[in-house]
Parts: C-alpha cells; sequence; structure tokens
C-alpha cells in the first residue's frame, strides 16, 4: 500500500530573533532582491547517529567559508537543525523554512535563504518512506524563482515511485523559472525523466566527470556502512527557465571531518554547490 497523500502544507518562514534568542515567524517578506548572481548548495547530511554532531558541524564549516544564498538539506534531525541554525552566520543573515519530525517531516527537510522568501509549501509523495518535498519562491530581479527541495525513493526496486514523485514535483513548478535540487536517487537510466525544460547543471558544465555522490571508493563513510560499493549521481541541481545561467558547479564533503578520524566524512552523501548568473538580455 502507498500512501498518496498530497495536500500543500504552507510553512511559516522564521529568522532569528536576538533579543529573544530564538526563531521567530518573519511574516511575509514583501522585499525584492535584485543580484547578477545566486549561488545554492544541496546536502543530504545522513540521519545515522555515527559522529552525528560532529559530522553536522563539519557541514556547516564547510558551508561558512563561502556561504551560499540559498541551502537545501535532506535527512535533518532534530541534532542536524540545533547545530544548522545554532550557527552564528546562519542566524545574522537567513530566513529558515522546513519540516522536521512528525508526520510530514519523518525525512527532514530544511531551507536557508538570505533572499526575501515570499512563499513556502511542503508536499507529502506517494511514498513507503515518508518522502516529501519542500520548495519556496524567491522574489528576485523583478520576477520569482521557485526552489524545490526534494528526496526522492530510494533502492533500485523504487524507480517507478520515483518516476511518479517526479512527476507530482515538476507539475509543482508551474512558474517559468524554477530550481530543483536534492537528493534524486535516481540511476542514469531513469534520466530521461527530466523533462526537456529542465538542464541538469552538473553534466552541463562537467561533461566528462561523472559526478559520483555517493562513491564507495572515496567516501569510506558510505564504503562501511553499505553492504555493496557503489558510485551513483544521486544529488543533482535541475535547472528551468532562461533567466539564470549555470556558471559552475562543484562537490562539498569529500575530505574526513578531522585528521583524527580519517573513515568518518561529513556525510554517506558529497554535497553540491553551483553558481548561476542572471542572464543578460
Amino acid at each position: 500500500m502507498i500512501p498518496a497523500l498530497c495536500g500543500r502544507r504552507r510553512l511559516a518562514v522564521r529568522r532569528f530573533a536576538a533579543d529573544r534568542g530564538e526563531w521567530v515567524d518573519a511574516g511575509a517578506d514583501t522585499t525584492r532582491a535584485d543580484t547578477d548572481e545566486l549561488t545554492v548548495a544541496t546536502f543530504n547530511v545522513w540521519n545515522k547517529p555515527s559522529f552525528a554532531e560532529q559530522r553536522y558541524r563539519a557541514i556547516a564549516g564547510l558551508l561558512a567559508h563561502d556561504p551560499p544564498d540559498v541551502m537545501v538539506f535532506q535527512e535533518v534531525t532534530a541534532t542536524a537543525e540545533d547545530v544548522l541554525l545554532g550557527q552564528p552566520w546562519v542566524r545574522e543573515s537567513y530566513r529558515c523554512v522546513g519540516v522536521v519530525g512528525g508526520r510530514l517531516g519523518g525525512y527532514g527537510m530544511l531551507m536557508l535563504s538570505r533572499l526575501p522568501i515570499t512563499a513556502a509549501s511542503v508536499r507529502r509523495l506517494p511514498s513507503r518512506r515518508q518522502r516529501s518535498y519542500l520548495y519556496a519562491d524567491l522574489a528576485m530581479n523583478d520576477h520569482i524563482l521557485r526552489v524545490c527541495s526534494v528526496h526522492l525513493e530510494s533502492g533500485q526496486d523504487g524507480a517507478w515511485l520515483r518516476a511518479w514523485q517526479m512527476r507530482r514535483v515538476f507539475r509543482a513548478m508551474s512558474v517559468d523559472d524554477a530550481l530543483v535540487l536534492g537528493d534524486f536517487n535516481m540511476r542514469d537510466g531513469e534520466d530521461d525523466r527530466i523533462p526537456p525544460a529542465y538542464r541538469d547543471v552538473w553534466p552541463v558544465l562537467r561533461p566528462d566527470d561523472p559526478g559520483y555522490t555517493e562513491d564507495s571508493w572515496t567516501n569510506p563513510t558510505l564504503r562501511d556502512n553499505k553492504k555493496r560499493p557503489r558510485q551513483l549521481r544521486f544529488d543533482r541541481v535541475l535547472l528551468k527557465g532562461t533567466r539564470w545561467v549555470p556558471r559552475d558547479i562543484e562537490m562539498l564533503g569529500t575530505e574526513a571531518i578531522s585528521p583524527e578520524l580519517p573513515r568518518v566524512f561529513p556525510s554517506d552523501h558529497f554535497g553540491l554547490r553551483c553558481r548561476l548568473a542572471a542572464q543578460t538580455r
């Protein structure tokens, strides 16, 4: 039996109130950002307890070196949320939306943005594993960019469910410009399920690099925790529309979190950081 719950739940946009020492409802954001560049990042932070807090702090440290404008995270636990939302640089500059725990947030998702969020929602997907997608509308350059974080069904036997889920996600991106990023759990044979309107940024910019974000040969954390070795490009950045052009993309978390823990990487996934440029006409 596959639950096919698809109702939308609007999410409160929160900001950190320094005078109260807590994250509070930020209310509707009617401001607009004018920018000629946008940086985004996605990271499945791995919800297993093994060295969890150290790993989450390492991820926060990686992102702090050059903070992206928008960051999305999958498999966010309460501990991961506390670590990420506890960073001074996050509290100072970012709004957040997310679901962690409960019926909708079983596989927790979090989005952080320093650009204006006009609205945000989460929707359950037809799934055996409580999968969902979270999206927010960002007001930039007199237009809306819809940014969507996904975490699709895992496993080779889940291909048919991923196809169903992707149809739901892409149907919800009913705007001219959209960015869909996160953990797709797709195998290469499923690439034809990406609509032609979307550019898969990694192969566009790095056609000769396989871009494995789960790689047992280079990530001991993955190798030590999976029965079978694998090399797969689960994590992706998909871009729809003509107002933004991908300029570069790189992996995050490709080294151990410390010399003392050489087999502990930030996650079993590598993250992605992508830079987009506004299209001039």
